[in-house]
């Protein structure tokens, strides 16, 4: 869990860049909290002061002053909140920016790791946190503290026994409400830990609704998402009767401190030592600071609860993400897109054996190369390390004559347009899911790319055509019509490098032929690697290589590898409706 220091660290570096608006709402709102919460009161009770003894001058000169000090504590307050107003919308802002740029720059393991409902919840509550911690902090904290400190001191000119009955109410609620946070921190890190599963599991119902559907699975997830908010309810109950009980203890200690002021007051007062506007003053201070006092503990149970929230997002962003560019890595542009593996293996960081094993693989630029075998023999994982999803254990993989490892991850990427078997789709409009391989497009040319990728035809019959919205992870197309638009995107992006991961796999024969047909066309002139389960899609491909328990156990074009009668020939044989039978 994120530190409390980490988290104040993180939220330092976005203040600092608005200082200015800071420390003016730092200095200005607690000093309009001391003219008015406490000046003003003390200028008003001498002024009643004044009329006790009958003497005019007394009472003019003091509501001068309250007035001098009530508007000047007024127009103090509005600079003051301006100030801030426009602070936290700068911060927010720019917290917002740098969190989800951090996050974003994650690699894919983390991504993989986290569950995204729960992912969210962390980053709305982090954005919040950090306007709370800010507006307890010069609203509530240091108002309370200049006003209180300012009072007390003149309280304890006149009495310094008041002034010690006042600080033990104040030392004495501090220390109750810290025990009370103390007490009640694990039960409230419990809540805050399973408040992000149930916004977890919800997110995953959601997402995965058709599974849900499909398997009538309704009331499966209404009984997770139920079990888990009666634990909260318990939690919850547990937590708010012990701060009914703590607030109880608090309002008998305020009023038996109350009772002894008051005592006093009136002592002092009917004994000569302490004038009536001086006492008017106390009491009327003391029970504005009993109230705020009170307060107090929902000030600090404030700190403690936006803290609480913030530390898991300080967590994620403290971690340093697996993949990461050099200082000195440089962009790849202008390529000849050779891929050289040379001993290539890897392993997962969680075990110990490797799933490839000293891979070496030379494919020349412009040759297609098709990469097939068992499910778990290889063939996605060499994909994902040549986008650097992850990085290799062992060996090395260039691309033009540079290691990957030297060049930045984006130029890396913007050099290959992948399809992954899984085409996934924003919750937006069919253009901007196309457009997303080249943002600048123009209409001509995505037309022109979803006609290659034999979407044309459905896109065309759509009332709002590519203005069309998808759904979330594109539910609202078919699995071919998703992997059509996935194609279309690749084609638009127009990269030197093309990698096909079971790219076809969704499409039925009519659909695949016409792909083929338009992959053909787009692999020409581009070095080229597809995954297929179904043979007939790399059959006509330049070389074929055959993958066995993460080792190259063959290759060579087709007709090789049939005369080979090996591993190859043994997948064409028992392949079934095309596909390679497992």
């Amino acid at each position: 869990m994120g530190t409390n220091k980490q988290t104040l660290e993180l939220y330092w570096q976005q203040i600092r860049k608005y200082k200015i608006s800071f420390f003016i709402a730092l200095v200005s709102i607690p000093l309009a909290a001391l003219l008015i919460d406490t000046l003003l009161p003390y200028f008003f009770s001498q002024t009643i002061g004044g009329l006790a003894g009958n003497d005019e001058s007394v009472i003019w000169r003091n509501l001068l002053l309250a007035a001098g000090f009530g508007l000047s504590g007024a127009i103090i307050n509005l600079i003051g909140f301006q100030a801030l107003t426009r602070h936290e919308a700068y911060v927010r802002v720019s917290l917002s920016d740098t969190t989800f740029e951090s996050l974003m720059r994650k690699d894919m393991r983390f991504f993989v790791d986290e569950k995204v409902g729960a992912l969210t919840s962390r980053f709305i509550d982090f954005i919040r946190s950090q306007v709370n911690l800010q507006d307890l902090l010069i609203i509530r904290t240091l108002g309370f503290v200049l006003s209180v400190s300012t009072g007390l001191v003149i309280v304890a000119v006149q009495s310094w026994l008041l002034a010690v009955v006042i600080c033990f109410l104040i030392i004495g609620l501090i220390i109750q409400v810290k025990w009370s946070l103390k007490k009640r921190a694990p039960w409230r890190h419990e809540r805050k830990t399973l408040t992000g599963e149930i916004h977890g599991s919800i997110a995953d119902a959601f997402t995965n609704n058709l599974v849900v559907k499909t398997f009538a699975g309704e009331n499966q997830e209404i009984t997770v998402i139920s079990r888990k908010n009666k634990l909260f309810r318990e939690l919850f109950l547990k937590d708010i009767g012990f701060i009914a009980k703590e607030g109880s203890a608090r309002v008998a200690l305020m009023i038996i401190v109350q009772i002894i002021a008051i005592s006093l007051c009136s002592y002092l007062v009917l004994h000569g030592q302490m004038e009536i506007a001086l006492a008017i003053f106390t009491l009327t201070y003391l029970q504005r600071i009993a109230s705020q006092i009170f307060a107090l503990g929902d000030i600090l149970n404030g700190y403690d609860q936006a803290l609480l929230e913030a530390a898991p997002m300080s967590d994620i962003l403290a971690q340093p993400s697996v993949v990461n560019d050099k200082p000195n890595a440089f962009p790849l542009h202008h390529i000849t897109p050779t891929i050289e593996l040379t001993d290539v293996s890897y392993r997962y960081a969680d075990a110990g054996e490797d799933v490839l094993q000293n891979i070496t693989l030379s494919i020349p630029a412009g040759q297609k190369v098709g990469l097939v075998g068992q499910s778990g023999a290889g063939k996605t994982t060499i994909t994902h390390l040549l986008l650097r999803f992850s990085d290799i254990s062992d060996g090395s993989i260039t691309i033009g004559g540079h290691d990957i490892r030297d060049v930045s991850q984006e130029s890396l990427r913007k050099n290959i347009a992948y399809v992954p078997q899984e085409p996934m789709l924003f919750h937006r409009s069919l253009r901007e899911n196309i457009a997303y391989g080249k943002t600048d497009a123009t209409d001509e040319e995505i037309e022109k790319a979803i006609k290659q990728a034999n979407a044309f035809e459905f896109i065309d019959k759509l009332p709002k055509g590519l203005s069309t919205i998808v759904g979330e992870r594109g539910i609202k197309l078919s699995g071919g019509q998703r992997q059509r638009v996935a194609i279309a995107r690749a084609i638009l992006k127009d990269a030197p490098i093309l990698v096909l991961d079971e790219a076809t796999s969704a499409l039925d024969s009519q659909s695949e032929k016409l792909i083929q047909d338009a992959l053909s066309k787009l692999m020409q002139g581009r070095t080229s690697i597809v995954i297929a389960h179904r043979l007939s899609t790399i059959a006509k491909l330049d070389r074929i290589i055959v993958l066995d328990n993460g080792e190259i156990a063959e290759q060579g074009s087709h007709a090789e590898l049939l005369k080979q009668k090996g591993i190859y020939a043994k997948l064409w044989s028992h392949q079934s409706g095309g596909f390679i039978e497992e």
